[in-house]
């Protein structure tokens, strides 16, 4: 199984009609109702462009052509470029890649199981994990250092990706500045400006506060990304019951409203900048009001917003992989699965919160990331399908072995394992006296000993120590500046 070729696409959520019918009640939404941008620089360029602007309540409401035309500009593929070239995240059509999650706060300690406050140290250690799973294709920074000053900690913990793995490095940004901080950091590591534009090695997220407003921040950072040409992430994370409508389709349609403003903005600044659509809608468990991170509907929702990123011909940025247990449990093994599997099968391109986190992305656990990297290895198989060839079919093998023969002697039957069978490596398929022979280790016993093992002698190549030097530099400079 080739697992930097795995393509979705097979679940089809809503019907063509039904995709048609959300986009023009997005556009009814945009036009009708509204959107508050917090940024007077923001409502100056719309302004500008025909959109109507009410200065007092801060309301944007866009004119139809003016959503479409933004959308129709954007490429339908993107580059994210790594380290590693042949580790490149092209997002585009139904490729899927499975990635982290973003700045939970605790984390599961590997060798006491205590929980605690991140430390930079966790950032390295992260890195270097995930750089030798196979089936966790880029890496987002996350785990909160706690030992950093915290206005510019996105900027340590991306520091600590690019020397700790070659894989692609996406973050999220605390300032404007912190954004472009990023940036620079990849422009360093992709060898200048000029390399970077050719090999984009950053990319940043930006969310609308739902219901239908855009932060000064956010839009602050759409508009500086967008004047240097370069890719960025543009969605909207309603709850569904608390900050968007209960009915999926309704918090779908708001969804996507959300989104095309940013987009539109983006693409009057600069047309044809490269935007990934950010697919992040969640729901609330109303008998608490807390956000329910493992639940069902999330993969529904997403899958639906993959169909209309699709529609608009843009690549996706989508979440499924998360749970709300408290431990590597069958909860958190169901709730994982089912979403990673439905976005999956969605054609998702870029599904983040895939693996390593526990509840409601507030913790992370080394020994998860192994038994996700192991669910994602299984998700993959399944989007692979069946390969029906006259090889495949095996008609000559079946006529050779006959009614009651065995096909375990047959070069052929070794020949295709490993290209037919997915063969997980901490998952037990053994006996249970042999189960029990071998220390009788439950799942996350299983996963420690995996962690700690790729720990002990998994290492990545460090940067050259004048890109290193670089990177301190600006981290240096940001302490110095908006960072004090």
């Amino acid at each position: 199984m080739d697992n930097w070729n795995i393509k979705g696409g097979q679940l089809k959520i809503l019907t063509q009609m039904e995709i048609e019918e959300i986009h023009q009640r997005a556009l009814d939404v945009l036009q009708q109702v509204g959107c508050f941008f917090e940024s007077d620089r923001a409502l100056d360029v719309l302004a500008k462009h025909g959109a109507i602007v009410d200065r007092s309540t801060k309301i944007v409401k866009f004119p139809r052509n003016m959503v479409e035309q933004a959308a129709r500009q954007c490429p339908s593929s993107m580059l994210l470029a790594a380290r590693d070239p042949k580790r490149d995240i092209h997002a585009e059509g139904n490729r899927v890649y499975f990635g982290p999650g973003t700045l939970p706060i605790k984390v599961r300690d590997l060798e006491t199981g205590e929980i605690r406050m991140g430390k930079l140290t966790d950032c390295q250690d992260f890195a270097r994990l995930i750089d030798s799973l196979e089936y966790v294709h880029f890496f987002k920074s996350m785990i909160m250092p706690t030992d950093v000053n915290p206005k510019c900690a996105e900027l340590y913990m991306v520091d600590a990706a690019y020397n700790n793995t070659t894989k692609q490095v996406s973050s999220v940004p605390f300032s404007a500045q912190g954004a472009l901080d990023l940036y620079k950091m990849g422009e360093v590591v992709a060898g200048g400006i000029d390399a970077f534009k050719q090999r984009p090695m950053m990319i940043v997220n930006m969310l609308a506060v739902s219901p239908l407003q855009w932060g000064e921040t956010n839009l602050d950072i759409i508009m500086d990304v967008a004047e240097k040409g370069y890719p960025m992430i543009i969605g909207s994370e309603p709850q569904g019951g608390t900050t968007g409508p209960t009915p999926l389709a309704g918090q779908v349609l708001m969804n996507v409203a959300e989104t095309l403003a940013g987009i539109t903005l983006a693409q009057l600044v600069h047309p044809t900048v490269p935007i990934m659509w950010g697919n992040v809608g969640s729901l609330s468990d109303m008998r608490s009001g807390l956000f329910a991170s493992g639940a069902a509907e999330l993969g529904l929702i997403n899958a639906a917003m993959n169909q209309m990123a699709k529609f608009y011909g843009l690549p996706t940025y989508s979440t499924g992989g998360m749970s709300d247990s408290k431990l590597s449990d069958n909860q958190n093994g169901i709730e994982k699965s089912i979403q990673s599997l439905t976005v999956a099968l969605a054609g998702g391109n870029y599904i983040h919160d895939a693996c390593g986190l526990m509840e409601s992305c507030l913790l992370i656990s080394y020994e998860q990331y192994v038994i996700d990297n192991e669910m994602l290895g299984m998700v993959a198989r399944v989007l692979e399908g069946i390969r029906v060839t006259p090889e495949t079919l095996s008609f000559d093998q079946i006529k050779e072995i006959g009614p009651r023969g065995n096909f375990m002697g047959l070069r052929h039957t070794l020949d295709h394992i490993r290209s037919e069978h997915y063969l997980p490596t901490i998952f037990d398929r053994s006996t249970y006296d042999t189960w029990d022979a071998n220390g009788a280790k439950d799942i996350k016993e299983a996963a420690r000993e995996k962690a700690r093992e790729i720990l002990e002698n998994h290492q990545v190549e460090p940067l050259p120590q004048e890109m290193q030097d670089e990177l301190k530099a600006i981290i240096k400079n940001a302490e110095n500046t908006y960072a004090k």
